[in-house]
């Protein structure tokens, strides 16, 4: 059994502007500062749980105490739900690829985020996928990307209780690719926002993005 793991981001949901935006407005609600780097890349960490500890840090001077970072998800995920859910669309194809995966006794199925959890499962949630029953790690378990990648490789282990042949990872950003290649996992890229080997725009080629597993 081969396990593949999820990006949400970009790559199940089209939330990418959506997301930073409100991560945008909750650093100067909850965190009080104004003007900041907004080139996520530029940051050591590129995790919710990363970047706002790092803003922190780096504005104020000040570490992110648990109020502060709980008052700072609930900011978050509440900026997210004011939003229109009409905006919350999955990426073409996704929902019936993950569905196809998760019916397959050949395949086992984790999602990651550098989201916070709340967050995370109301953009899948509002854009239709149906994900009580899968892993998931998120900013909300670890700072550092290939922490929460590993996790949700843990959960999803544990679920299916089974070691996998292979470890197979959608994203599309850089910080994907990165953190792919840091774990020695096979890395498929979706989208437009990175160039890699094994690439597609969404999942519309249900049978050309299945053969690639």
């Amino acid at each position: 059994m081969k396990v593949v793991i999820f990006d949400i981001d970009g790559t199940l949901t089209q939330t990418n502007a959506v997301d930073s935006e409100c991560f945008i407005q909750s650093v100067r609600e909850v965190l009080g500062v104004e003007h900041f780097e907004t080139n996520w890349s530029q940051y050591q960490f590129v995790t919710d749980s990363g970047v706002a500890q790092e803003i922190s840090q780096r504005y104020c001077d000040r570490p992110m105490s648990g109020a502060l970072t709980k008052a700072f998800r609930e900011n978050l995920v509440n900026g997210l739900r004011g939003q229109p859910k009409s905006i919350f669309q999955a990426i073409p194809g996704a929902i019936d690829f993950i569905n196809i995966l998760v019916e397959s006794p050949d395949f086992a199925v984790a999602l990651t985020t550098g989201a916070h959890e709340a967050s995370a499962r109301y953009k899948l949630e509002t854009a239709g996928f149906k994900i009580n029953d899968l892993p998931l790690a998120s900013s909300s378990d670890a700072v550092v990307r290939e922490h929460i990648m590993l996790q949700a490789l843990d959960r999803a282990a544990h679920i299916h209780q089974a070691r996998f042949s292979e470890v197979i990872f959608f994203g599309g950003a850089p910080w994907d690719v990165e953190a792919s290649r840091n774990l020695g996992w096979k890395f498929i890229g979706i989208g437009s926002r990175i160039e890699t080997d094994l690439q597609f725009d969404d999942y519309t080629d249900l049978s050309a993005i299945r053969s690639s597993l």
